[in-house]
């Protein structure tokens, strides 16, 4: 069984952004397998730079859809991004220090983040989207 496992509940109804999320959580779950058979830390630098990457492509992807419905809670929003590309990059700067433990924070970190985000926050986006997809065809 996966550690991190996708469910309809994570689901925002957005094809695209979904997505995105099931290569987030394929990412957390490769980085938890990697820790379990002890050779975390031996992939967690590349699973980190890799996860950087994608997120910030995935939040740049999320940002251009709420600036595009003109989106209220942007702002809100778009900090919580930043503050999780922010510890991220800590992460990464603490790699060296222990290496193990860092892998297993970072699974764990990752698990929750996502898993309130969608739930809390893209959740609500995907409503106005949809809301917006509505208002435009009357």
């Amino acid at each position: 069984m996966d550690y991190f496992q996708w469910s309809d509940e994570l689901s925002v109804n957005n094809e695209l952004i979904d997505h995105d999320h099931q290569t987030l959580i394929d990412m957390v779950n490769e980085l938890h397998m990697a820790v379990e058979v002890g050779q975390g830390y031996l992939i967690l630098s590349d699973i980190l730079k890799k996860l950087a990457i994608y997120t910030q492509e995935h939040f740049q992807r999320e940002e251009a859809l709420m600036a595009s419905i003109d989106y209220a809670d942007y702002a809100a929003h778009q900090t919580q991004h930043k503050k999780l590309l922010e510890r991220v990059t800590d992460l990464q700067r603490e790699l060296n220090r222990d290496r193990a433990q860092i892998a297993l924070e970072t699974a764990e970190l990752l698990r929750f983040w996502l898993t309130s985000h969608i739930l809390l926050s893209d959740k609500k986006l995907a409503d106005k989207v949809r809301a917006s997809e509505v208002n435009s065809y009357t």
